[in-house]
């Protein structure tokens, strides 16, 4: 009896500990973990709103929590380029947050950057994996076949051999243009009737990823979730007297 008590008072102890270190470390990481959220959906919305000049405006109500925040674009003309929200769903293995960009007038989505997810590896996590353009010879020369000038003597030195000046001259320290993931590229210029998954290549609807269809019809309801936030806030009520 004397073991048993004190293996169940050890084991309070050990417990009372482990929780303490969990706890301890969220009060430490929260704030933290806040303002990286904050800036991610910062970025998303230049992506679904290209062409953004300066900070987006909010246009929801004060005390609309950070989820629910619709925001609204201007270029550098001060013309109105569109709309943007989050938007979230359950998918396979985790809840999916999405940023949306939708067009002034509604119509169509301009784009959408996949904000949080985590899906199975190799299947659902394709939704936000970026195909490599990148080839043996662009590895080794450092820039694509087609951008040498191969009639100057610089262009068959290695990259390693060249001075720093010459590097700059044939644009091997420029910084790659981040392109968007196949799968949310194929979101802009949809309408709210094209969001419909198929399981084969149809330019009109959704892809879906192979082995990954619920992951995938997550994502079109995490957009739809979100168009409907834009809607319920920028358009008028049909019953409104004007």
């Amino acid at each position: 009896m004397q073991k048993k008590a004190q293996y169940t008072i050890t084991l309070m102890i050990v417990s009372l500990l482990a929780s303490l270190g969990v706890s301890s470390t969220f009060l430490l990481t929260k704030d933290t973990i806040k303002r990286k959220e904050l800036a991610v959906r910062a970025e998303a919305l230049y992506v679904v709103l290209p062409g953004l000049e300066g900070s987006p405006s909010e246009v929801t109500p004060s005390g609309v929590s950070e989820q629910d925040r619709v925001y609204k674009g201007q270029d550098a003309g001060g013309q109105l380029i569109g709309y943007a929200a989050c938007g979230e769903a359950q998918g396979y293995s985790s809840r999916i947050k999405v940023m949306v960009g939708m067009d002034p007038y509604l119509e169509k989505i301009i784009g959408i950057n996949i904000l949080a997810q985590n899906e199975t590896p190799g299947l659902g996590t394709k939704m936000i994996e970026v195909e490599s353009t990148s080839t043996l010879w662009s590895v080794i020369f450092g820039r694509e076949l087609t951008t040498i000038d191969w009639d100057s003597e610089e262009a068959w030195q290695l990259p390693m051999f060249r001075q720093p000046e010459r590097m700059k001259k044939f644009g091997l320290l420029k910084k790659e243009k981040k392109n968007q993931p196949w799968f949310q590229q194929q979101f802009k210029q949809k309408t709210c009737n094209q969001l419909i998954v198929a399981k084969v290549k149809d330019d009109e609807k959704i892809t879906a990823i192979t082995g990954a269809t619920i992951s995938t019809k997550a994502v079109v309801n995490a957009v739809q979730d979100a168009i409907q936030k834009i809607k319920n806030i920028v358009q008028s009520p049909a019953w409104e007297i004007k």
